[in-house]
């Protein structure tokens, strides 16, 4: 293949998984959508409870008590709320990072494979230029795999705190 071809092929590939990482956000935009039609039809069914309730009680301590009850924030359907939802952008994420790097991983291989035709075809005396493209080539993914691996590092790390902090909720919750 030639260099250009090489090229057109690594740019429509990329073009490809542009459009695979747009069906993946849409997707993850719609499940997030869903969560919150579910979540405000589940308040606007308590809500008509709440009412119904309240319209049957005659008596005022009772009434009091009701009103009180019912402005109390549920802990619970708020942990369940921001679980979901990290749970669905957690998903999406972790495809959305996969997608990335499988297409840098070839993106990288093709642009090797491109640099490599071109130096085998470079004329005599441009060693050197060839070179300084390969070690650029070369500092260039060492670069991204130091970032990749810190990036990592760090969502594993915000993960554990985001869970910790969860467990903690649950607990002093329970005292």
């Amino acid at each position: 293949m030639s260099p250009t071809e090489n090229l057109m092929k690594m740019h429509s590939d990329t073009l490809k998984a542009s459009n695979a990482a747009a069906a993946k956000t849409l997707e993850g935009f719609q499940k997030l959508a869903a969560l919150n039609m579910q979540t405000a039809k589940t308040a606007l069914e308590e809500s008509s409870d709440q009412i119904n309730a309240l319209l049957a009680v005659r008596d005022p301590k009772a009434l009091t008590e009701l009103v009180t009850s019912f402005s109390k924030p549920s802990p619970e359907k708020l942990t369940a709320y921001a679980k979901a939802v990290y749970a669905i952008t957690k998903e999406a994420n972790g495809e959305f990072a996969a997608m990335v790097e499988k297409q840098v991983a070839d993106s990288n291989r093709q642009l090797t494979q491109t640099v490599e035709k071109l130096a085998s075809q470079a004329p005599a005396g441009s060693e050197g230029a060839v070179e300084f493209i390969r070690q650029s080539l070369a500092a260039a993914q060492s670069a991204y795999e130091q970032v990749n691996t810190a990036t990592k590092q760090f969502v594993q790390v915000a993960e554990a705190n985001v869970e910790g902090a969860a467990k903690a909720a649950a607990s002093a919750k329970k005292r």
